[in-house]
């Protein structure tokens, strides 16, 4: 079973450190990780398109923010988004979305109904870490050992070493995650901007 405790001993081995018996043991190496912890799993979550951490829901229309910027709906962004996987025009996922502007709050459109497929930190979708694989679990270890590994150790030959595993990590991560893909993906096509944040929405179902 994953869970906090767990990764954190994971790191810790591949740092050559003493396993954590709990979560409030003393030590450089517990207070390294609490400081890393959320902002690596988040990091984790938005590096790929997780099955486990999808969600697909309808956007509601934003009834605070006028659209001034050509296109006639602004749509929210829920709170537990993290990365958009699919934009689309239809309940079933199936048809694409082609033209909407991604912002940093919300979403832009000349439809007044989306719905979106995303990477969600609900604790429900991407922050279960019950729902996670193993792969996505090791590649997460490795995350947190790459960032707490030369305030615990001190060691930059040692932070190289488990740069190139994270990056294996990832790649089989990924690799497993796509073999289980049942459903079309779209990718985003509507012009991109780099975006974190929040809103309203309701939700449609779930994968």
């Amino acid at each position: 079973m994953t869970d906090q405790l767990s990764l954190y001993n994971g790191a810790l081995i591949r740092l050559g450190q003493t396993r954590l018996s709990a979560l409030t043991d003393e030590g450089k190496g517990r207070r390294a990780l609490d400081f890393v912890y959320a902002k690596t799993v988040k990091a984790c979550l938005e590096a790929g398109l997780w099955n486990f951490a999808m969600r697909f829901r309808m956007g509601e229309t934003s009834p605070s923010v006028d659209s001034t910027l050509g296109y006639r709906f602004v749509f929210d962004k829920p709170d537990d988004w993290l990365r958009t996987a699919a934009m689309t025009v239809d309940a079933h996922g199936r048809m694409p979305l082609l033209e909407y502007d991604d912002r940093t709050d919300f979403w832009l459109a000349d439809v007044d109904t989306i719905f979106v497929r995303y990477i969600s930190n609900d604790p429900d979708f991407g922050l279960d870490l019950g729902r996670w694989p193993e792969s996505f679990v090791n590649y997460v270890e490795l995350s947190l050992a790459v960032a707490t590994c030369e305030e615990i150790t001190g060691s930059m030959e040692k932070m190289d070493r488990l740069e190139k595993a994270k990056d294996k990590a990832w790649k089989a991560a990924s690799n497993r995650d796509a073999m289980n893909e049942a459903v079309t993906k779209f990718p985003p096509t509507g012009r991109l901007v780099a975006s974190r944040g929040g809103g309203r929405s309701r939700e449609h179902g779930r994968r």
